[in-house]
């Protein structure tokens, strides 16, 4: 996974999208400030395609600590995704109670891999809904 992850950064943007090394489900490229910094970080992240909209899952594979993107989200949630070679712009939102059930079961249907990485860990794994924004 940390390879992959290594690797899809620059093939993403070279690809404008298009090509990645995770395979599983889509990946897109996350643009969002740094909560402290402010800086623009890009992060390869797999996505969950729900309509028009596309959900985040903050696992980190199962780790213990939820992933610094999320913390990032949440302080900035205006975010450009690059994907299927077009960036877009977008707003996030973590969804919690009924909301986060039907995107956390739509996103284990996606890719059963989440429902593994749940039961490792005591925390509960955020789920984003990311909106396109005009």
């Amino acid at each position: 996974m940390r390879f992959a992850t290594w690797v899809d950064r620059p093939l993403l943007k070279v690809s404008r999208g298009r090509l990645r090394l995770s395979f599983v489900i889509p990946c897109l490229l996350l643009r969002v400030r740094g909560a402290k910094s402010g800086a623009l970080r890009e992060v390869p992240l797999l996505y969950v395609p729900d309509g028009e909209d596309v959900l985040l899952v903050g696992s980190g594979g199962g780790a213990a600590r939820r992933p610094v993107w999320c913390t990032n989200l949440e302080a900035n949630p205006a975010v450009e995704t690059l994907r299927k070679g077009r960036i877009e712009r977008r707003t996030a939102e973590r969804l919690t109670g009924a909301a986060r059930l039907v995107a956390w079961s739509l996103a284990v249907r996606t890719y059963p891999g989440y429902a593994n990485y749940q039961a490792r860990v005591s925390r509960e794994i955020p789920v984003y809904r990311l909106r396109r924004t005009s």
